[in-house]
């Protein structure tokens, strides 16, 4: 595999990149991939090198796969599970197989029964990759954690995008994500499924709609905007998103119990102890909060200036 050339410089790796047609793809290319590295691309779009689905392989891209440094799978949980199988023939200990999955322990347990000798690494923007990565957070899964020469690799070059990288284990990783994903998620569905089912219209709404509804509004259809299977995979492969859900569901039940008995001292407590327990960034999130209505009011003032209006 690909190493030090006879001048002391590090010649570029042979990189197979699955899934290299998706913007997780697009992303991985541009900001984890070096000029020097020569990269076989596989995806369904019409300029992939082998087209077609990645779970059935042709002998060209089985070929590519033998003789690769790297295999990236920027493909969604299901169809990288399924490609497991052949990339257990195809790989061996010299190649190293990431996953760009937003859950990754079923991945390596998955991984480890099939028999894949290939190392696997995960790599997870949290951000959609349509956005600039300037300043966004990524987040590097191996079970070896910065001993692992692999995500010492993935981090410089994240950092050199100035990027904020974290390195987790897989299942450290997935609990991580069950908060900060899964839970959001079902959060912000849960609220736009109940909107709609309002006894007001949405055009009147939207009209008098003050900004924290606004900025629900927005994160909802933010997730409708994007491929559904982008969201089920949050919620369905994650092993504790359905702790989560419980839990949201079980707040709004204390939430109705506190208000159907009338106990305001009790819910004045409750804020107080959130505040505690969210400790200094209570203070700096009610700042980011500020700034965001702000821009929100700013974007409705310039549309009805414009003679747009809001919505409706």
């Amino acid at each position: 595999m690909s190493g030090p050339d006879a001048g002391g410089a590090v010649a570029g790796r042979r990189v197979v990149l699955l899934g290299a047609d998706g913007t997780v793809g697009r992303w991985y290319r541009t900001h984890l991939l070096a000029g020097a590295d020569t990269v076989t691309t596989a995806g369904l779009g019409a300029g992939a090198d082998h087209r077609g689905d990645a779970r059935t392989p042709g002998a060209g891209l089985r070929e590519a796969v033998a003789a690769a440094d790297e295999v990236v799978l920027a493909l969604p949980e299901d169809v990288a599970a399924a490609c497991l199988g052949w990339l257990a023939g195809c790989t061996g200990p010299g190649t190293v197989v990431v996953s760009t999955c937003s859950v990754q322990l079923p991945l390596f347990e998955a991984a480890s029964q099939r028999g894949l000798r290939a190392p696997l690494r995960g790599v997870n923007p949290m951000f959609s990759p349509t956005l600039p990565s300037a300043g966004q957070s990524v987040v590097v899964i191996a079970p070896d954690g910065e001993a692992d020469a692999h995500v010492r690799r993935t981090r410089t070059r994240l950092e050199a995008g100035s990027m904020t990288v974290s390195v987790m284990d897989p299942a450290g990783h997935d609990a991580a994500m069950s908060v900060l994903q899964a839970l959001p998620h079902a959060a912000v569905l849960s609220f736009v499924d109940a909107l709609l089912a309002a006894p007001v219209d949405v055009p009147t709404l939207m009209r008098i709609a003050p900004p924290p509804a606004r900025t629900l509004v927005a994160l909802a259809c933010r997730i409708l905007a994007a491929p559904p299977e982008i969201y089920w995979d949050i919620q369905r492969a994650n092993a504790l998103g359905g702790e989560r859900r419980k839990e949201l569901s079980s707040s709004l039940l204390r939430l109705d119990a506190l208000v159907e008995a009338d106990r305001a001292d009790d819910f004045r407590a409750a804020l107080a102890s959130a505040a505690r327990g969210l400790g200094p960034y209570a203070a700096e999130g009610a700042e980011e909060c500020r700034e965001l209505f702000e821009l929100i009011q700013r974007r409705r003032t310039a549309r009805r200036s414009a003679g747009g209006g809001a919505p409706g």
